[in-house]
């Protein structure tokens, strides 16, 4: 529902806003705010991304995995759209992520997300998070009778099998 709500919000939200402004400084100038919000957008992202790119090669030749260079550069390309879709609004989140700081903050808060819902997701059914860390000992036979001669089998004696949940 939220998104099909932003889907109809914004595009609306845009065109109430260039109306405006363009009532207030004219169709000529907004027109070229537009256009120039695009290009100065532009310029800003392929300086931040020669950069990030840089950083990325210098990690790899370090043998690194270049993650959070990958994970900004894929802000950068979500920036870069915000900018070259007319509009104020979409222009104003897309130059806020190219502030460096403010991308590292999306990124934290998107990263954060995405680990709530994996651990609400991945969580047993009717355990709350103090079961999630019982560990329970026991011994084991295999009794499906898959096993060769020649595997090892579990004696009188052994050490129990550990089995932990998660």
């Amino acid at each position: 529902m939220a998104p099909l709500l932003a889907f109809l919000a914004i595009p609306a939200a845009e065109i109430y806003l260039f109306i405006k402004v363009g009532g207030e400084i004219g169709a000529w100038p907004t027109t070229g705010m537009i256009f120039g919000t695009a290009i100065v957008g532009g310029a800003i992202l392929r300086y931040q991304g020669q950069q990030m790119i840089e950083r990325a090669r210098e990690q790899v030749a370090r043998h690194e995995i270049p993650v959070a260079e990958m994970a900004q550069g894929a802000v950068l390309v979500v920036a870069a759209l915000l900018l070259l879709i007319p509009g104020f609004i979409t222009d104003v989140f897309g130059a806020l992520l190219l502030i460096p700081f403010l991308r590292r903050l999306v990124l934290g808060l998107l990263l954060l997300a995405i680990r709530l819902r994996l651990r609400s997701k991945y969580r047993p059914a009717g355990h709350g998070g103090d079961d999630a860390s019982k560990v329970i000992d026991g011994k084991f036979e295999d009794i499906s009778g898959s096993q060769s001669p020649g595997d090892a089998t579990g004696q009188p004696g052994d050490q129990p099998t550990r089995i932990d949940k998660e």
